[in-house]
């Protein structure tokens, strides 16, 4: 359907995200076909005690602190235990400091602990948010990039909590490994390097395309509906992986962790080479890994 015909079932029919939705191309070879399709099972399962979410602010206004109950809130249902935000430097926060974009442990990271770093980088970050992984203490770590000076510029149209919010629970996403293969695309396709996006305009890993930037201010101005979550295919696709873990005799911490992401323009990428990696300065001691998704 073409966005002028879809304009009018927008305004009279409720639930017509498929109308707008974008089309599946192939993936790249290798790509897993059935659950639990290399989500992270991690931040998916009860792996450990609990998430934490770990604030820091390198430059910029400081961060819509409900944005980041909203992410812990977001975290701890689909972790399956406790989640939580702290800023970095407070006490009961990980002693590491910030190397580029690397981190530098100073003290044990907590083995019962998953950690989610998210800093906040303003302009130095040329998108929305990015997000990676990377190795810390023998272990891996997820990181999310937000600039936070772009959710300032729009907020006389959208709240700069829903636009935050938004921006966490997008590339967190991608940390959960979202989306699979029968839901997901590439902007770019036949190039993988953008990385996939949910083609569900209701999905916060939506890419804010035409459609999907129509279907949303249609729903922002008359339904006050944000992405605050992911959509159903997406939803579906976590609960059939977890339906498949809980049947996995295994329970080897090798097989917990989402597909390495790899680096690219503001969004993270599952890229189509496969087998390589990319080893941050020793200093810091991170590994960024960059391997084909799955």
């Amino acid at each position: 359907m073409s966005l002028r015909c879809a304009l009018p079932c927008l305004a009279l029919v409720p639930g017509c995200a498929s109308s707008l939705r974008e089309k599946v191309p192939p993936f790249p070879p290798g790509t897993p076909r059935e659950a639990p399709w290399g989500l992270n099972r991690e931040l998916l399962t009860p792996a450990n005690q609990r998430i934490l979410i770990v604030v820091d602010v390198a430059e910029g206004h400081p961060p819509v602190r409900q944005a980041l109950d909203d992410l812990a809130q977001l975290a701890t249902r689909y972790g399956e235990r406790r989640a939580s935000w702290i800023a970095l430097g407070q006490p009961g926060a990980p002693q590491v400091r910030w190397k580029g974009y690397g981190l530098e442990r100073l003290a044990p990271l907590d083995p019962g602990t998953s950690y989610v770093f998210v800093r906040y980088v303003g302009d130095r970050l040329p998108k929305w948010g990015l997000s990676y992984t990377l190795g810390v203490d023998g272990r891996l770590v997820y990181v999310i990039l937000i600039n936070q000076e772009r959710h300032r510029r729009w907020r006389a149209f959208i709240p700069e909590r829903r636009l935050e919010q938004q921006t966490l629970v997008h590339e967190y996403g991608h940390c959960l490994g979202l989306p699979t293969f029968d839901h997901g695309y590439y902007v770019h396709y036949p190039d993988f390097t953008d990385g996939a996006h949910c083609v569900n305009p209701d999905c916060a890993l939506s890419k804010p395309r035409p459609r999907a930037a129509l279907y949303n201010m249609f729903h922002i101005i008359f339904g006050r509906h944000y992405l605050e979550d992911y959509c159903a295919a997406c939803r579906r696709a976590i609960e059939q992986a977890k339906q498949r873990w809980r049947t996995l005799v295994d329970r080897s911490p090798s097989t917990f962790g989402p597909r390495p992401l790899a680096w690219n323009d503001g969004e993270p990428t599952r890229s189509g080479r496969r087998g390589r990696r990319r080893v941050v300065s020793g200093e810091r001691s991170a590994l960024v890994q960059s391997t084909t998704r799955g």
